[in-house]
């Protein structure tokens, strides 16, 4: 017996011994946490800077606008920039490394390259939604991902390390974005039919069941990788996860998470190639008419439609993964501190409306036919209205400042009232 009770007491010595020395020990973190953000952005200058052949950034600015590739090679000061629309161009400016409540990549001298999604215009007082300072929320040292998120959009973008000269990686990316002639496609997942629309306009994917109404669907943005569609953030389709969908232009393929999706055309599907050209386009229920012509704006993305008004002529969207025309609010013009816009109009209710987004959507029932018709409707996100017709209205400072009667449209006046279609012209 004594000689446990003097084991116990022995082993009660020794714990206290112990707990007294674990007490005269440093806390966790040795560094203080601006010493560990230095040692941070240390680490991540260092892996920009050595990078052999740069980054590649997929950037993601406001959700009207698509989703599109830079490369970035940066020395200790500087940053040189291309982007994919101009491959062979490139402009240098200063980034910095700092912290704002966390670690923030900064472009901060102007870039016309790496500003243009961020530099505010007359006629885009927001711009486009982009960013040139991004949080740092992520940094993989094996991979050597970094994952940033714009301060102002909140939208994520990722650096990778280049394989390849910026070059002839955004080369690649061009080339795809030609070859890329997939509007549609299903697949079979978990037992039940998804069928999936790409629109190149805004480059996001809509996915959901076959037949399944619109506000069910899941939509994802994606940039082009030249041999994939990387996803801004992964999404689920039943139980299957996608990052990215690899490109197969011969078969007509996406394929990821081992789910093939086969290209397919929706009923109704109107090529970009056949919006182009004159129509006669329907207003006030049909009694009244007058001739337009929709013309190349940028290539399989948006068109100018002339003769609605010797003011000015509107851009209409192609969604390409539908085939339909999308036509919603924007300024058109302006004089001195007043900006003009057409602005989406509920003709039953009598309410106009200046948010972004809002408008029609112009689909086609029988594309059988060549001088097929284009049916206007709303796009569903006036919420509690609906826009059947348009205005020429002013603005100042962001609150309403009056019709413009005098820029009319080839009605004759400010208004345009529904029902909206156009027929096509064959000559």
């Amino acid at each position: 017996m004594k000689s446990t009770k003097y084991l116990f007491l022995a082993f009660s010595f020794s714990a206290l011994v112990l707990m007294s020395c674990q007490r005269e020990e440093p806390d966790i973190f040795e560094e203080s946490s601006s010493a560990r953000m230095t040692s941070f952005l240390s680490d991540v200058r260092e892996a920009l800077i050595n990078s052999e052949y740069g980054w590649t950034l997929d950037y993601f600015p406001g959700s009207a606008y698509a989703g599109t590739t830079y490369t970035l090679v940066f020395s200790s000061q500087m940053v040189t920039a291309r982007h994919e629309s101009s491959p062979s161009e490139s402009e240098t400016s200063t980034y910095n490394l700092k912290t704002d409540d966390g670690a923030v990549l900064s472009f901060d001298t102007y870039n016309t390259i790496l500003h243009q999604y961020a530099t505010a215009t007359s006629t885009l007082y927001q711009a486009k939604g982009g960013d040139f300072e991004f949080e740092i929320r992520s940094f993989d040292r094996a991979t050597k991902e970094i994952v940033l998120i714009g301060k102002r959009s909140r939208n994520r973008c990722t650096l990778r390390p280049l394989t390849s000269t910026p070059e002839a990686y955004l080369e690649k990316v061009k080339e795809m974005d030609m070859n890329m002639d997939i509007a549609a496609a299903s697949a079979t997942i978990g037992g039940k039919e998804y069928e999936a629309f790409l629109d190149a306009g805004t480059r996001s994917l809509t996915i959901g069941e076959k037949g399944a109404p619109d506000d069910s669907l899941k939509t994802a943005r994606y940039i082009l990788t030249g041999e994939t569609l990387r996803f801004s953030n992964s999404f689920t389709v039943g139980d299957v996860t996608f990052d990215e969908l690899q490109f197969n232009q011969g078969a007509g393929t996406l394929t990821g998470s081992g789910i093939t999706f086969n290209k397919f055309y929706p009923p109704g599907y109107i090529s970009y190639q056949q919006f182009l050209g004159k129509f006669t386009l329907y207003y006030n229920n049909g009694s009244r008419s007058f001739p337009v012509e929709l013309v190349e704006d940028e290539r399989g993305r948006t068109f100018k439609m002339e003769g609605l008004s010797t003011f000015f002529s509107p851009v209409l969207g192609y969604n390409g993964g539908r085939g339909r025309l999308t036509w919603e609010k924007q300024t058109v013009g302006g004089s001195g501190s007043l900006e003009y816009i057409l602005a989406p109009w509920d003709t039953g209710a009598g309410y106009l409306t200046w948010l972004d987004g809002v408008g029609m959507v112009g689909a086609v029932e029988d594309n059988s036919v060549e001088d097929f018709l284009v049916e206007f409707t709303d796009n569903g996100v006036w919420e509690n209205y609906k826009v059947s017709g348009w205005l020429v209205w002013s603005m100042q400072d962001g609150s309403s400042a009056g019709a413009v009667s005098s820029w009319p449209m080839a009605s004759g006046s400010y208004q345009l009232p529904g029902a909206i279609t156009m027929k096509k012209i064959v000559e």
